[in-house]
């Protein structure tokens, strides 16, 4: 059982880790819709965006990290799991509720990222108005295959979660 807690407290310190990755891939997002929207010429503000996509590049490093960790303890462990589903509860029901939020996390960035594109878009179109339009920046953000498996495993989460 000490085991089992041990590795149920290194998933947890992982989805911690990967929570604040997106918070900051998030904030990046935000921070470079800033610089798309200003008065810079487009050519500047696409500099400036690509720039600050070497911050993002690390956390989007640091996600991967987290998945390939959660995903690989998981199947390590997933059928003591759910062979004794009742005993650890209250740790599944925090991992959860972890997953839960770096899933609004990833909601919030692939929304914040779709409008950057578009806005980089208009602002290409507008400064050069016979070029075709960018591809955009897109971040490669994956949640967790295997966190549906835990909600779904506990019956404790929604069922719009689909990682």
């Amino acid at each position: 059982m000490d085991t089992m807690l041990t590795q149920l407290n290194i998933m947890l310190d992982g989805l911690k880790k990967k929570e604040q990755a997106l918070a900051d891939i998030l904030n990046i997002s935000e921070n470079q819709k800033t610089v798309i929207q200003s008065e810079l010429p487009f050519e500047e503000s696409r500099t400036i965006v690509f720039e600050m996509n070497e911050g993002k590049q690390a956390a989007i490093k640091i996600v991967k990290d987290c998945d390939n960790m959660f995903e690989a303890m998981l199947k390590d462990i997933g059928a003591e799991l759910d062979a004794r589903q009742d005993m650890y509860k209250p740790q599944v029901k925090v991992l959860q509720e972890h997953i839960r939020r770096i899933m609004d996390l990833d909601v919030k960035i692939r929304v914040t990222e779709d409008e950057n594109n578009r806005l980089l878009d208009g602002k290409r179109e507008g400064a050069l108005p016979n070029q075709p339009p960018s591809q955009g920046i897109k971040p490669k953000v994956t949640m967790p295959t295997n966190s549906a498996n835990v909600i779904k495993a506990y019956k404790e989460g929604s069922k719009s979660f689909k990682g």
